[in-house]
């Protein structure tokens, strides 16, 4: 309990608005993406596996391959971060279906610079892979029918939820796994900060603890310390316009530097 009231107490002190979290998952994700286009891409030859087996050789790649690990790491806290906020303002919004929709719409933007981020191209190998906008897009419908089984068990909640992964699976959206039980966790959960930051911390654990060290439950600190309000500035939208947008300046900077190189 002397634990608890600790941690009660930091959080009164520490206190992360709504828009503290979204600045600090679109930072941290500005540097994920920065290291897998940037660094793996241009510095390092990602795109062509020949080239990058014998870059990688290279002393000096070492230094790259260092800084790539380090951001991407860093670059864990981003996606349930986000996955956070899909909830809350799921929760909040007034307008649900207006929520969906402006989702729907950015991730169509997306998918054309997501698709120049994990393949360099656009062709028919694209449909191997779809942005993060669509995972959330699934796990909202998910959230819907789950408020409508409001009266039924609990355990009963985890039918949605498992259709949800399966269409997530079959669609190849990105974090499909994890993005669906990250989601479903913190509504699930969402009266008990505890038991939510909990599951959290399970899953981001789990999910990130063969490439990057489990880094991921670094992020449960910044919701654990979620004050509930929201900020001075309106960042309603600015998210989601970021999200497309800093991919295509990053892959058109190294799109340049290839050209002049």
């Amino acid at each position: 309990m002397d634990i608890l009231r600790w941690l009660e107490l930091k959080k009164r002190e520490i206190g992360f608005s709504h828009n503290a979290l979204v600045i600090i998952a679109m930072f941290t994700m500005f540097l994920d993406h920065f290291a897998l286009i940037i660094i793996q891409g241009g510095k390092l030859y990602g795109y062509d596996y020949t080239l990058y087996q014998n870059a990688i050789k290279l002393p000096a790649a070492r230094i790259w391959i260092i800084l790539y690990t380090v951001l991407r790491c860093i670059g864990r806290i981003s996606f349930p971060v986000f996955s956070f906020l899909i909830v809350e303002g799921f929760r909040k919004s007034s307008n649900v279906y207006k929520y969906f929709m402006r989702i729907l719409i950015f991730a169509i933007i997306s998918e054309l610079p997501f698709d120049l981020m994990v393949f360099n191209r656009i062709s028919i190998e694209c449909i191997k892979a779809q942005n993060v906008l669509w995972t959330y897009l699934v796990g909202l419908l998910m959230l819907s029918i789950i408020k409508l089984m409001s009266s039924l068990p609990t355990f009963l909640t985890m039918i949605p939820a498992s259709i949800a992964c399966a269409i997530t699976f079959f669609l190849r959206s990105d974090y499909w796994l994890e993005g669906i039980l990250l989601i479903y966790v913190f509504y699930i959960f969402r009266h008990d900060l505890n038991l939510k930051c909990l599951f959290a911390l399970i899953v981001t654990f789990l999910s990130t603890i063969e490439k990057y060290y489990g880094l991921g439950v670094l992020s449960v600190f910044f919701i654990y310390f979620y004050d509930g309000t929201k900020g001075q500035l309106d960042l309603k939208k600015i998210h989601y316009i970021f999200y497309p947008l800093h991919i295509a300046i990053l892959y058109f900077a190294l799109y340049i530097s290839n050209v002049y190189n």
